[in-house]
């Protein structure tokens, strides 16, 4: 992930997790995406790593690593 952040409905699309944006914003509203055990709520969210990684989640089943790029 960028210094800067990334939008979460990019990084979901771009990742690979959903199929496309429109699936992202649908799953966000229906709070089946969560950052370390955190339900993200809004679609605008720019997402900035705190730490050094973190695990982005679409449902039960679907996961990604996310690192802090230096």
């Amino acid at each position: 992930i960028p210094e800067e952040g990334i939008w979460i409905v990019e990084l979901l699309a771009d990742s690979g997790l959903v199929s496309s944006r429109s699936e992202a914003r649908r799953l966000i509203k229906q709070r089946a995406v969560k950052l370390d055990d955190v339900v993200i709520e809004d679609e605008s969210k720019i997402i900035k790593l705190e730490s050094k990684e973190a695990i982005l989640r679409v449902g039960k089943r679907k996961f990604l690593k996310l690192v802090k790029s230096e």
